[in-house]
């Protein structure tokens, strides 16, 4: 708060901010305390969970926000607020697993058709940008099985994407499992 604030005449209190600030710990409020708007119990329920509950937590809290946003009228609203919603989750939540968004897919398929189709032209939006590293980490564990020279080529063609979209090459390298060599020769070739 500025010392002195409610002194100032009106006309140029309006263009001094006087800084004041609630906040709240939502963290354990139930589903039944959180109240209000859709889009407002969609936020709030997702603020509360997204970093606190397990994967299928989080699952369960998505559904339950699906569930909130068909209680819109405006359905158009509701698919511009739901791929926010899904940006948020994919970006805050890294460690979703192919199969947790498979199962998100699948329940969204069945509850909220409009938005199923958002979600997977989200994810395929992700997928190309190098960012769902659930993911990522599938493709790892699946490189790391396979040592053929096939599956090593896949490793270089992901890298090369990977490249594309500026990722640090320390990332690409965990994300690969290619040496610092394999690398350092693949961003020479791609530079020539």
């Amino acid at each position: 708060m500025i010392t002195g604030y409610k002194n100032l005449p009106k006309e140029v209190q309006k263009f001094i901010p006087d800084y004041e600030y609630l906040i709240y710990d939502i963290s354990r409020y139930t589903d039944e305390e959180i109240k209000g708007e859709a889009q407002l119990r969609i936020l709030l329920t997702i603020f509360r969970d997204i970093f606190i509950k397990d994967n299928k937590g989080l699952q369960e809290s998505i559904y339950r926000a699906v569930a909130y946003l068909q209680e819109l009228d405006d359905r158009e609203t509701g698919i511009e607020y739901f791929e926010t919603f899904i940006r948020y989750i994919f970006s805050a939540r890294s460690n979703l697993t192919k199969r947790d968004v498979e199962e998100i897919i699948e329940e969204i398929e069945k509850s909220y058709p409009e938005g199923s189709e958002v979600i997977m032209t989200i994810i395929e939006r992700y997928r190309e940008e190098g960012l769902i590293k659930g993911m990522e980490k599938g493709i790892e564990r699946g490189m790391e099985k396979g040592i053929e020279l096939g599956e090593n080529r896949k490793k270089i063609e992901v890298a090369k994407n990977l490249l594309k979209i500026n990722l640090p090459i320390e990332q690409i390298i965990d994300v690969t499992g290619l040496t610092k060599k394999e690398m350092e020769k693949l961003i020479e070739e791609s530079i020539n």
